[in-house]
């Protein structure tokens, strides 16, 4: 839609009513200036609980983007060179402020994403450690000196790349901002985001806070926008140095096109289908609770979903029972609702794609749990129920393709190598998870498995000390931990000779012109 809107500069009203829930005024954030989109023209987002509306938001474009890149320009060597233990205090700050501000932001990304709220207060709450995390490296990245022949003295300095831009995904829209956004800050860069257009209200808010806690004009921004307007234009602006990515493969592979155009450094975290290794002698109510966590978090939008369960033959029957018996007990609602174990879908456009893999799955393998929308949609809310698929052939479509919705393909096995193969034999190579007690043969498949994370006996939960990424189509590069350092910064080389005569030493004297 297209409003008539004055231009100038507005204030940022962004509060929830939660007797409406309808949040007020949504404005972008550039330049230390709160503005509507120069265009006018704003886009509705709509809350997967109910369907309804929850406020409009800006319609940035090109015009936009440029604004905030020449912002974040401006001020780039002036952050480059602000002392690292005030950038650090600054970060320490904004996790001090965030903390204050748990309840007000955690509402309002339940309320846009469909975290259900006792999930969204978690990951809020975990946020700062993210903060606190770089703001303790902001001042120990350092080079190194260089031995090198002759008498003098080389060595490197590590550098912020300048201006980046972090294109931001819908179902973790707060946590995958921050873990970009703090090393990048931490470590001189200034940035611009853009957020998914169906959650984008929870960056407009954490950009009210890195106000509140005095970060100069300019070295933070937020571009609202749809993905092929300003996403597109924020990916492939000359000015953007270095760009963070966390989406779907094909975008990705948009992203990192427009960014060869002009030579910036890319991070990419794309998509998964991981496999979950469950071996005969695992522990198996740890391992199926796991599992649900693994294809059902977040109603199945998470690049880590275990969205291929692979059960040992031995095993299988038993693990599908008791997973049968906890399914049957979890409250799929309204994210609002304190019994809510899992949420909606994030829009109309997913849960309609999720329900397309479910007739797919129906047509290719053994439909054993779910496979419908549950009571909680008679409100219009976007809901599925949790699905699992027995049976599956590896290659089938539902094992092979990202559905990214709470749905999981059975894979049963009794050989270790062909196991391997089939899990090895996929586009992606993000997450792998393996349950057993024989940690012999559960290392040897960590070793062989082609994947960027490996968890034993255990369930995905992301730490800032932990590098994550994947391999194949699944992204390059590194989130979190010190790995991170590396999609922030650019090497330097400075070499002095420390000789008085360097004429009568030197190589280089004899070189021809």
């Amino acid at each position: 839609m297209t409003q008539d809107l004055d231009l100038s500069t507005t204030s940022s009203n962004l509060q929830l009513d939660m007797t409406t829930r309808r949040v007020g005024e949504a404005s972008m954030y550039i330049d230390g200036k709160w503005l509507p989109s120069t265009s006018g023209e704003t886009f509705a987002t709509v809350d997967p609980n109910t369907g309804a509306e929850i406020a409009q938001v800006p319609r940035g474009d090109s015009t936009d983007v440029n604004k905030a890149v020449e912002a974040a320009a401006r001020v780039a060597v002036e952050w480059q060179f602000t002392d690292a233990i005030t950038r650090a205090g600054l970060l320490r700050r904004l996790a001090a402020v965030i903390t204050e501000h748990t309840e007000e932001l955690a509402q309002i990304e339940a309320l846009d994403s469909g975290h259900y709220i006792a999930k969204a207060r978690d990951l809020v709450a975990a946020m700062p450690l993210w903060l606190e995390y770089w703001a303790g490296a902001a001042d120990k990245v350092n080079g190194r000196s260089i031995t090198v022949p002759g008498n003098k003295f080389s060595f490197t300095v590590l550098e912020p790349l300048g201006v980046t831009a972090h294109i931001v995904p819908w179902n973790y829209p707060l946590l995958v901002m921050v873990r970009s956004i703090a090393p990048a800050l931490a470590l001189g860069n200034t940035c611009v985001v853009k957020p998914a257009e169906d959650t984008s209200l929870s960056a407009l808010k954490f950009a009210e806070l890195v106000e509140e806690a005095g970060f100069p004009a300019g070295v933070f921004n937020v571009v609202t926008g749809l993905g092929a307007e300003a996403g597109a234009a924020l990916a492939a602006h000359p000015e953007v140095r270095g760009i963070t990515f966390t989406g779907s493969t094909e975008t990705g592979r948009l992203v990192g096109k427009l960014a060869a155009e002009h030579v910036a450094q890319v991070n990419l975290e794309l998509g998964g289908k991981s496999p979950f290794i469950v071996l005969p002698d695992a522990r198996l109510d740890d391992a199926v609770e796991a599992a649900i966590q693994g294809f059902c978090s977040h109603a199945g939008q998470i690049c880590t979903a275990g969205s291929r369960l692979f059960l040992h033959e031995d095993i299988a029957e038993d693990f599908l029972v008791r997973m049968e018996a906890r399914l049957a007990n979890t409250k799929v609602g309204d994210g609002f609702d304190p019994s809510t174990e899992m949420g909606p879908l994030v829009s109309k456009k997913q849960m309609e794609r999720v329900l397309s893999y479910i007739d797919i799955g129906k047509s290719e393998a053994t439909l054993r749990i779910g496979g419908s929308r549950p009571k909680a949609a008679d409100g219009g809310g976007y809901f599925v129920e949790p699905t699992v698929f027995d049976n599956v052939s590896p290659n089938a479509r539902i094992a092979t393709e990202e559905i990214f919705g709470p749905v999981t393909a059975v894979i049963r096995w009794n050989d270790l190598d062909t196991l391997i193969e089939q899990c090895n034999a996929s586009d992606y190579g993000l997450f792998a998870v393996v349950w057993g007690q024989d940690i012999t043969q559960a290392m040897t498949l960590a070793r062989r498995l082609q994947s960027g994370n490996v968890l034993i006996n255990d369930w995905f939960g992301e730490l800032p000390m932990v590098p994550h990424g994947g391999h194949k189509q699944s992204g390059n590069g590194r989130e979190e931990g010190l790995e991170a350092v590396h999609g922030y910064t650019q090497v330097k080389h400075i070499g002095i000779s420390l000789d008085p005569n360097p004429r009568d030493s030197a190589d280089w004297i004899q070189a021809p012109l």
